[in-house]
């Protein structure tokens, strides 16, 4: 925050409370777009700080899912594979445990 120039005190911010928070998340399920939501929250005097707290980035783990469709889709791949009906099902399958791998690194980082 920046000082005002002529009487050296900081400007007064409201503080969000709980109970702004709540009526936020309300908002949101109502369906109310998230930027009209924050242009509100700054003309009420909200910081930037606080609003982006609000809104945190939401972080996806799919790790789950790569394992599972990795496992399922290798096994197809090794069937088709040993009936000499083609070897791509096998390395998409494969691809998919490089990407369980890869999404374990990038969750890592993200943790840090």
């Amino acid at each position: 925050m920046s000082k005002h120039r002529n009487s050296g005190v900081l400007p007064l911010m409201p503080i969000m409370n709980p109970e702004k928070i709540k009526e936020i998340k309300k908002l949101l399920r109502q369906g109310i777009p998230e930027g009209e939501i924050r242009e509100d929250l700054k003309q009420e005097g909200y910081s930037d700080e606080d609003v982006n707290a609000v809104f945190k980035p939401h972080h996806y783990d799919m790790r789950s899912w790569y394992l599972f469709f990795g496992i399922v889709i290798t096994l197809i791949g090794l069937y088709l594979f040993f009936t000499n009906r083609g070897m791509l099902i096998l390395i998409l399958g494969m691809l998919l445990f490089v990407a369980y791998y890869y999404e374990i690194k990038r969750l890592a980082k993200l943790k840090k």
